[in-house]
Order: C-alpha cells, then sequence, then structure tokens
C-alpha cells in the first residue's frame, strides 16, 4: 500500500506525507505545528507514526520554525543535503542545535522506501540549493514511484530522467505568466520568478508533463498529477487547470488524473493497493 497526501501547498506553507507498509515519510514542514498535528490526524496518522522528514530547502514555507518545534517535540529525524542544512542554520540557528539532522549526499532509505534526491533549479539570496525527490516502494510484488518537485525554475532533461515512470507527480505550476507580468510585484521579483532559478509557469509545468510522460515507459505512469505551489496572486486552480489539460489534450495525452494542491487545506489523498 502506499498512500499519499499533500497537506498544504503554496507560499504560505508546504508539507506532504507518504505512507508505505513499513514508513511514514514527512516532506517539508513549513506549516504550524498545530496545522501539521490536525492534517496528519486527518488521515489517521499520528506525530509519532513519522518515520523520517526529509526538506526540499530552506526557504520558511518549507521549513518554519513552528514546523522545526513539531518534528524537535516528538524527535523526528529531518534529513537533507549539507547546504540545505547550511541555509537553514543561517535563519533558524541554535533551535537547528536540538533537532536530529542528519545529512545524505546520495540515494538512502527510510524502511521499504527508497528515496532519491536531486537538485533542482531553486535559488536566491537565501537559499543554495533545492531539491527534488522520487520516493520508490515495493508492495505485494509491485513497485510504486512518487515524483515530486514543488520549487523550480526550469525542468531539465536531468529532471525529467528522475521523474520518468512515476505513478504519482506534484509538480509546481506557479504562475501564469501574462497575470505575472501584469501584477504589482517589484520588477527584480518577476526577474527572478521569471528566471531559470525561480518558480515554473503553468505552460512550462504542462510541457514537464508531457516530457515526463513520453520518458516514461512504465504502464501507470503519471496515473495522478499534482499541480502545485499555485500562486495565489498570479494564477488560479482553474487557470493553472486549464492550460496543462489544453496542453495534454494537445498532445493526446487522456489517462493522467489531474488534480491542483490545496493552499490551506489537505488535498485529495491517494491511495494505491
Amino acid at each position: 500500500m502506499i498512500k499519499f497526501s499533500i497537506l498544504a501547498s503554496g507560499s504560505s506553507g508546504n508539507a506532504a506525507v507518504i505512507c508505505s507498509d513499513e514508513a511514514v515519510v514527512l516532506i517539508d514542514c513549513g506549516v504550524s505545528a498545530k496545522y501539521l498535528s490536525e492534517s496528519l490526524a486527518a488521515i489517521n496518522i499520528k506525530p509519532q507514526d513519522i518515520s523520517a522528514a526529509v526538506i526540499t530547502h530552506a526557504h520558511g514555507d518549507h521549513i518554519s520554525a513552528s514546523g522545526l518545534s513539531f518534528l524537535m517535540k516528538h524527535n523526528v529525524k529531518i534529513l537533507s543535503c549539507g547546504e540545505v542544512f547550511e541555509d537553514a542554520f543561517i535563519k533558524h540557528g541554535v533551535k537547528l542545535d536540538d533537532c536530529r539532522l542528519i545529512a545524505f549526499v546520495r540515494n538512502f532509505k527510510v524502511y521499504d522506501i527508497e528515496v532519491n534526491p536531486f537538485y533542482v533549479h531553486h535559488r536566491d539570496q537565501r537559499v543554495s540549493k533545492t531539491l527534488g525527490f522520487t520516493f520508490v516502494s515495493q508492495s505485494c510484488g509491485k513497485q510504486y514511484k512518487i515524483g515530486y518537485v514543488t520549487d523550480t525554475g526550469k525542468i531539465c532533461k536531468n529532471i525529467v530522467s528522475h521523474l520518468a515512470d512515476s505513478n504519482i507527480l506534484a509538480i509546481e505550476s506557479n504562475y501564469d505568466t501574462a497575470m505575472l507580468e501584469e501584477s504589482l510585484r517589484p520588477y527584480e521579483n518577476k526577474q527572478w520568478i521569471l528566471s531559470d532559478n525561480g518558480h515554473l509557469s503553468n505552460a512550462a509545468a504542462a510541457q514537464a508533463i508531457i516530457d515526463v510522460k513520453n520518458a516514461s515507459k512504465a504502464k501507470d505512469s503519471l496515473k495522478y498529477v499534482f499541480l502545485a505551489h499555485i500562486s495565489q496572486s498570479h494564477n488560479s486552480k482553474r487557470l493553472a487547470l486549464s492550460t496543462v489539460e489544453n496542453a495534454l489534450a494537445k498532445n493526446k495525452i487522456t489517462d493522467i488524473n489531474l488534480f491542483t494542491a490545496l493552499r490551506h487545506s489537505k488535498s485529495k489523498t491517494i491511495i494505491i493497493q
């Protein structure tokens, strides 16, 4: 059994959870401790059930002080690369000294879940490295794979190769280009969002999904796709969905169940048995 749920997705906070036969892995902790407890309880997960938390990068909407307090209180080990921890220390300092931090340099396992980290294209003055992940587990003789990339300015061939054959994919669909360009955001901030180190547009997310689908050989590849990190000010769930749906239709891709990840509440939970 594999269970996947995005607990929150957006600039106000990000967290997701994967459950297998043997493990529970939390992805990011950018929300409050109260929200984490309540949203996990809604899918029958107790804090003590969490095997590990993996962190994509050090922006506050992916690793918050309150989220860290939750992990520290429940003695959850926190895994990421050394650069992400170095970035996080600049903001959180002493609080991280009391957490169970484990830096990895390559693929690793959390019980029956193989975790494969890879670098993506998202950095600024506060963040030097950002990670995407795939999570692979076997159940009842079948292999299941989840791909997770929520902050990246572009999707390159290396990222596509990592995400290929994912049964479930969470991918950023942050902004509509016209809405962003017409917004009142400062020019420098717009330029960063639009850059290869910023965020992914709806059109770029659509092309990425097409590229991953074409690179996949598994029968049930991209059965479920979540559009994540949708901007509140220069995008909408409707626009993100319609942009991606139209692009998929033009490429005759009709077997993907497409969802939008929600900002302030849990998205649809996917259970594969």
